[in-house]
Formats: C-alpha cells, structure tokens, sequence
C-alpha cells in the first residue's frame, strides 16, 4: 500500500518547539503527527499509539534520541525511525543507523526531501508489518475473562501491529443484564483496539461440546489465528474448565496455545511464560472500568487488587508488572488438523 493511500500516523520527539511545529505542519501533509519534546514521554506514547513512522533529533533532554531509537527497535522493531540532528558527522550517522535508526538527516532539513523519505519510511514500516503480521484469538466464557486475564498482553500485541480478536462466548446474564454487559463488553475492546465477537451461548451451562467447539472453530476458521488465549482448566467455575477443554479441540491445529488465570483460578495454577505489561497497565485497568455494572459489585475487579496481582507475578521477571500464562503449545510450525476428527457432543 502506498503511503499516501491511508493516513499515517507519525511521532515527532522534538526539544526545540520552533523546528518542531515546522516539521509538524509538514508533515502534516501525510497524516495525523504528535509531538513531545522528550524521549521519555515518547516511549509511553509508541507503548500505546500505533505509529507509522518516528522522527527524533539526537540531542535531547533526558534518554537521549540514540537511547531512544535503540529502546525502540527492541520494542517494536517493524517501526521506522528517521533521525534528525544538527551534527552533519558522519560518526552521528553512523551512531544512529548502529543503533537501529532507518536512516540519517542532517538538519535544516530540505522540506521536499523529507516529506520524499518520510514516505519511503512509513512505506517500509508497512512491508514490515505485513512481513510479520500476527493474528491473535482471545477467548472467554464470559464478558470481562479475557479482559482480567490478558488485557495487558493483547494492549501489547495490538501496540506491536497485530489483529487481535476477543471472543467471549455468553452475555453473562447470571451476573447482570446481558445488554448492558454486551455494551460493556464492546467498550472494553475498543479501548484495547481488539475486534470482539459475541456468541450466545447460555451463562453457567457452556459445555466442553460440539455447540462450544463449533462457535470457537467458526471464529478460527474465519481468521486463522497463529495464537490463541483461552481459561485455565484449573478454575472452580464450570464455564471456563468447558470453554478449556473446547477451546484445545478448536484449536488443535494452532501452533501457539496458552491459558490465563481468572479470579476463580486455583492454586494448581502453574504459569511458566510471564509477558511483561508495565506499558500496558494503565489501558487494560481503562478496558476493566468500562464494565461498570460490574466493576461496582464484584470485589475481585478492585483496581488495587488487579494491580497487586500483575505486580506479584512480576517477582519471576525483572519487569513491574506481569500477566502469568500457563503454555499448551509454543511452535513457529502450524499443525495440520487431522482429516478425520471426531468432534465431541454433548450427551
């Protein structure tokens, strides 16, 4: 796709507030462009904004711009990053590009040739996207599951330019009025930037059967997942110990398979993948907040309590905060589905 085909969006990391707002009001020109002045508030940014290209001087107050990019480019290395400097050396040159930076400018800038390689950036940003685009499946019994369990991790995977899916398989009539949870249950997406499909299942009575595996293969087949999340099987609650055990038959041929906890998980919990959230936090606390009907009546979506268990799992990590998972399948090789399966039902 061609750069100018969609609007971009671009970070500008800028001290100097003049060159800034030029800079900003040419490029303009190609989309939506923020500014800050300081790297450190452009990390909170790219942890939550999904960026098209990143322009950044060299001097900058604080983590310098060389820190930055190569922070950056660990994080999310499909971005680009084009760096500006008043340094014309070519030692500055070579320091940026050796630090992950896509390429070099020396400033003033010729405006014609920025806006020529801002394009070729966003571009190359894009072919890489597509090069490494991951498609992500959450499922849950219930509206909020997934939303506890890994908020946080798919607030990443969409930062990181992947489609992610939430599927929550019943309206969770037996803890409120399904409308309002249906209206909840949409918000929170949104705020995660996942697509969410709503099934229709009966709350409490999700079976491990042929009409729970169905709805969850339809959605498989219909985006072709290479991860997928779904309930624990050690969990006291009977819709999530069933929505386990159907969602492993669905997904038998998808190479990466994990599960997380909910607030009726058991001690038999037993996490060995730990994916930090500390940029995350914050959007998957916003996402739990928009169930509001709930928020109000249940203890375990207390905001202090939900922070003290991503910051207790974080004790394996050398991250703040962490979301546990317990690994089924972890393979960078899709398994053929058998030809002939037999698909269990319900008796």
């Amino acid at each position: 796709m061609p750069a100018d085909a969609a609007t971009a969006q671009i970070l500008l990391v800028e001290d100097d507030d003049v060159l800034a707002g030029v800079v900003q009001e040419l490029l303009g020109e190609l989309g939506r462009v923020d500014w800050t002045a300081d790297a450190e508030h452009a990390v909170e940014r790219v942890g939550v904004q999904r960026y098209d290209l990143v322009v950044c001087d060299i001097q900058l107050p604080g983590m310098s711009g060389i820190d930055f990019v190569r922070t950056l480019t660990e994080r999310q290395p499909d971005l680009a990053t084009l760096i500006l400097s008043a340094a014309a050396s070519f030692d500055s040159a070579v320091q940026a590009l050796r630090a992950g930076a896509d390429d070099y400018m020396a400033k003033p800038v010729d405006p014609v040739e920025l806006l020529a390689k801002a394009r070729e950036l966003i571009q190359l940003t894009r072919e890489r996207r597509a090069r490494h685009a991951q498609v992500v499946l959450a499922v849950g019994a219930h509206p909020d599951d997934v939303e506890i369990g890994v908020g946080g991790i798919l607030a990443r995977h969409v930062a990181e330019g992947h489609d992610v899916t939430i599927l929550t398989l019943s309206g969770g009539e037996k803890g409120g009025i399904p409308a309002e949870r249906a209206t909840e249950s949409r918000r929170a997406a949104e705020i995660l930037g996942c697509r969410l499909v709503h099934a229709d299942l009966t709350d409490t009575s999700v079976s491990e059967g042929g009409e729970t595996i169905a709805t969850i293969k339809r959605v498989i087949d219909e985006i072709h997942p290479q991860t997928v999340y779904t309930h624990t099987s050690r969990d006291v609650h009977q819709d999530h110990r069933n929505v386990h055990s159907a969602t492993l038959v669905a997904a038998r041929g998808i190479p990466r398979v994990y599960c997380y906890q909910a607030p009726s998980t058991t001690v038999e919990f037993h996490p060995t993948r730990y994916v930090a959230i500390d940029e995350y936090l914050e959007r998957k606390m916003e996402a739990i907040a928009a169930f509001s009907s709930q928020t109000a009546v249940r203890a375990y979506l207390d905001p202090e309590l939900l922070r003290a268990t991503a910051r207790y799992w974080a004790r394996f990590t050398t991250s703040r905060y962490v979301e546990p998972l317990e690994v089924i399948r972890e393979s960078d090789i899709t398994m053929p589905a058998p030809t002939t399966t037999q698909v269990p039902v319900d008796v």
